[in-house]
């Protein structure tokens, strides 16, 4: 039954496995991401909208305390004023405080966080009711109530501190046992991935083995059927086991096979009989030998010109090597350019240098001016403590002053390095400036090159005037060609008695679907060497009756001008080849040109493909063929 299945069928039942596969990984990678998502969003928000602004307020009610520190002391130096300012802004601080509890109570809280929640509002309401008392007698003046509440008031900060870390001790454990969650989640969702993976693999496997075995391998199958009917072997036996798409694969070779068998058995008949029509062709060519004799001259007037041509190329090629030289000048001028530029990238790496150099003084410049920063706060501080008796900032200013010197001296080195740096910049200037006028020398040594090409452009003109010359041998050339027109017309009668054969393989070749481009003539010359010995015999008379020529080359050009006419199919690929047969136009086989042209114009392809196999002479034909298209 598997052998029978539709290769579409094959194919959609593995995508649907793939498919099902990777929906099924996908869905529990979604899962298993969800699930953690989840549980890190709950983490993130225990600790940026809990334990972030509980700590706030904590810090909040602490400063308003300071502050009501720094208004009793600013209130026993006699600053009255500043005392009342600095206890408003306590007051603020301490309504701060509530709001950002206010805000934290409406966040979502975690399971189990009531009670804690509980004793955090009890402490901060003991806490804020000691820090309004203190305020108002600070208002009141009454500075020995202030000083009495401080146990208090340090007794409440205490415990308001343990209740935050109480609440935030609990919100650390809880996150922790969501972290956990969240790690066995992540484990179960790798596992479970893991082996979906497998299976997907194994169903990969399978499906490689099921398809290789149902599609791949008959395909093979197939390929060297082809191959062999390609190569012309119709003798191997085909077998169609299926009624799939393969089956009908098969099946149509078959039928292809047999069809090939039958139209080549019909073509080797027709061409056995064209062979005959070829020798009568042969007959009448031989005489256009004698024309190429006048080709000949016209060929030697033509050798001379190209001697004219070798004498003007020769010149050019001077003319080259002086360009050459120009060349090597300009490229030694570059070298001299490429130094300066050398020159210039050393003297910026030198800036460089200075460079790293100032980012380090002034690394130190922000150290000092650090350090400077703790120092005056120190100052201030000690300001504050002592009163107008600080005799610490004396000794805090003198070390501020010395801290100003280091600054003073790093600035100088930095001022130097600048100016260094400056110089160098000039430095690299003058370089730049070198380097173009090297490029100027370039372009000098350039315009010479041209020059020198503008004298060759002057001998090619010389090598057009040679080409003319040529193009008027060629004319003459051309005119004898004209005078083989008649002994054309003559081949044309002898190809009329071979058109009723090559109507018969036309209809045997008609069943093929070629492209027009396509060389159907191929299997021509197989059954041309298969048949080589037969036709040798047969036109031996042909030479036989042209050996009482007066010049040895004149049975070659009666022997020729059989397969001469053979690569009529194909006369555009032949039209390349002119060129390697040109040094023989003096020969025997030169006389045999003027065929091929001719006969294309006045007959067609089909009658031309059968007269390749003429006689045993067709070997040396070629050469002969092509130098005739050249012309």
């Amino acid at each position: 039954m598997l052998v029978n299945l539709k290769v579409r069928t094959c194919i959609v039942l593995v995508l649907l496995l793939f498919t099902g596969a990777m929906f099924i990984s996908n869905g529990v990678a979604w899962m298993g991401l969800n699930s953690s998502n989840d549980k890190l969003e709950q983490i993130n928000n225990a600790y940026s909208d809990q334990a972030v602004p509980l700590n706030r307020a904590y810090t909040v009610f602490l400063r308003a305390r300071l502050l009501l520190s720094t208004s009793l002391m600013d209130m026993q130096q006699g600053k009255t004023e500043q005392a009342t300012q600095q206890a408003k802004r306590s007051d603020g601080l301490m309504q701060d405080a509530f709001k950002m509890m206010d805000a934290f109570r409406k966040t979502p809280q975690l399971p189990g966080t009531e009670p804690l929640l509980q004793a955090v509002d009890a402490a901060l309401k003991e806490y804020d009711s000691v820090l309004k008392r203190q305020s108002a007698a600070l208002a009141s003046m009454a500075i020995q109530d202030y000083l009495n509440l401080n146990d208090a008031a340090s007794n409440v900060n205490t415990k308001f501190r343990e209740a935050v870390d109480a609440y935030l001790g609990f919100i650390d454990k809880r996150t922790d046992e969501l972290a956990a969650q969240a790690e066995v989640d992540h484990k179960i969702s790798r596992t479970v991935t893991i082996a979906l993976l497998a299976i997907a693999l194994l169903l990969a496997v399978g499906c490689w083995v099921f398809i290789s075995r149902t599609v791949l391998r008959p395909l093979h199958e197939a390929s060297d059927h082809f191959e062999k009917i390609s190569g012309g072997d119709f003798t191997g036996r085909i077998e169609v086991r299926s009624t799939n798409e393969i089956g009908q694969l098969f099946a149509a070779i078959k039928r292809m096979q047999e069809s090939l068998t039958r139209t080549v058995a019909s073509v080797r008949r027709g061409v056995d009989e064209i062979n005959v029509g070829s020798r009568e062709i042969s007959a009448g060519n031989t005489d256009l030998s004698s024309r190429t004799e006048q080709q000949a001259a016209s060929l030697e007037e033509t050798a001379a010109s190209m001697e004219q041509l070798a004498s003007t190329v020769k010149q050019n090629a001077d003319n080259a090597r002086q360009a050459n030289q120009l060349a090597a000048s300009a490229s030694d001028v570059a070298e001299r350019g490429g130094s300066a530029v050398a020159e210039v990238v050393s003297t910026m790496q030198g800036i460089s240098a200075s460079s790293r150099k100032i980012s380090e003084i002034v690394s130190v410049i922000d150290g000092i001016a650090f350090q400077t920063n703790i120092l005056a706060l120190n100052a201030a501080v000690e300001a504050a403590r002592a009163g107008e008796q600080g005799k610490g900032f004396a000794v805090v200013a003198g070390e501020v002053r010395s801290l100003a010197q280091r600054s003073a001296q790093a600035a100088k080195e930095i001022k130097g390095l600048i100016e260094d740096s400056v110089s160098k910049v000039g430095a690299g200037s003058q370089q730049v400036e070198r380097a173009g006028a090297t490029m100027q020398e370039i372009v000098s040594s350039v315009k010479r090159v041209t020059d020198i090409m503008g004298e060759i452009s002057a001998a090619s003109e010389e090598q057009s005037s040679g080409i003319d010359q040529v193009n008027r041998a060629v004319s003459q050339m051309d005119e004898v060609t004209q005078q083989n027109a008649a002994l054309v017309e003559e081949a044309a009668a002898a190809a009329g008695s071979l058109q009723e054969q090559a109507q018969r393989l036309a209809e045997a070749v008609a069943v093929f679907k070629i492209n027009a481009g396509g060389v159907i003539d191929v299997p021509a010359r197989q059954l041309a060497q298969q048949r080589s010995a037969p036709r040798v015999a047969a036109s031996a008379p042909a030479p036989e009756a042209q050996a009482a020529a007066p010049a040895a080359p004149a049975p070659k050009a009666s022997a020729e001008p059989e397969p001469a006419a053979a690569p009529k199919p194909a006369p555009a690929p032949r039209l390349a080849q002119p060129a390697r047969a040109k040094p023989t136009a003096n020969s025997g086989a030169t006389a045999a040109r003027p065929l091929r042209r001719p006969v294309v114009k006045t007959s067609d392809a089909t009658d031309a493909k059968p007269l390749k196999p003429a006689s045993a002479a067709a070997r040396r034909a070629p050469p002969a063929d092509d130098d005739w298209e050249s012309f």
